[in-house]
Parts: structure tokens; sequence; C-alpha cells
């Protein structure tokens, strides 16, 4: 977390078994989701981030909450907005969302079955973050050439409009 916001990194990767662990493994420790999406790489990009999955890089303090509500006469607008963001996912290609425990896990895994392009991937992995309700998210690119120090400068304009 950052100024009591909660943050998230969208890592889109292709093909990028031999920097992804590298991209992991130098998140910094404010960043509370790291939403790899996997866009339907021919080498062991998924299997690598699975094996991080397992590692102690996955650990967060921050459990994502889902909102439970009852339908009233006073909140109508928030159950059409719920109903719109599951029709949105129509606008995606199919993906999977590989983890066990999404709501605990500091490391997501998204796979699109089909390659989208950097693009799609830092689209859907957006996607992921809106629908879980992350307040500030970046993007970083799964091969490593974007320095993850930078990270606190993009997102404290972003979470605290009077930074």
């Amino acid at each position: 977390m950052l100024s009591n916001k909660t943050i998230a990194v969208i890592v889109p990767a292709y093909n990028e078994e031999k920097q992804i662990g590298l991209v992991i493994e130098t998140m910094p420790d404010f960043v509370d989701r790291i939403v790899v999406v996997n866009d339907n790489s021919s080498d062991a990009t998924e299997n690598v981030v699975k094996k991080y999955i397992e590692s102690e890089y996955n650990n967060t303090q921050v459990k994502l909450i889902t909102k439970n509500i009852n339908r009233t006469l006073h909140n109508e607008a928030e159950f059409a907005l719920r109903e719109n963001n599951v029709k949105e996912s129509d606008y995606f290609p199919k993906s999977a969302v590989i983890n066990i425990k999404p709501e605990t896990d500091r490391i997501i895994l998204i796979n699109n079955l089909v390659n989208t392009g950097v693009g799609g991937s830092i689209a859907r992995g957006y996607k992921w973050c809106k629908d879980n309700n992350i307040d500030c998210t970046a993007v970083m690119a799964g091969d490593g050439q974007m320095d993850p120090d930078e990270l606190e400068s993009i997102c404290l304009p972003v979470i605290n409009p009077d930074f």
C-alpha cells in the first residue's frame, strides 16, 4: 500500500521466461498486486510465474474485499454498474485467472487464451484491477526494461492529487 491505497502493477508478458523473474523479484514492497498477463506465450513464462506464486514473493498483507450488498430502492445504480462490469468482459478475448486464491495472492497470473498483443494484455490487466477495486494501477514490461524505483513517483500523484 501507498498512502493507504492499493497499488497494482500490470506486467504484460509474451515469451518472457528468462526475464519475468527479475520483474517479480524487484517489485517494490508497496505494490500489493503484480498482475502478470501471459499473452499466450509459447515458452515457459506461465510455469515460471506459477513457481513465483508458490514462493515467498507471493506474500501480501492486503486482502481484496468483495463488497456484498442487498438490493434496495436506493442502490439500483450499484447493481446496474455491476451488471455492466460483467457484460464488459465480452469485449475482451478469453482468458483465465490461474490463481486459486486471487483475493490473497500478491502475484496474479492471467493467461490470455489467444495472443492479443501488448495492448490487449494491458487492457485485460486493467480490467482485473478495476474489478478488484485497486486504487492505482501502473504498467511495467515483462522484459525488465523499466526501473521499478520509478513506480512510487508515478503512483503518488494519482493517489494523492495534492502531492
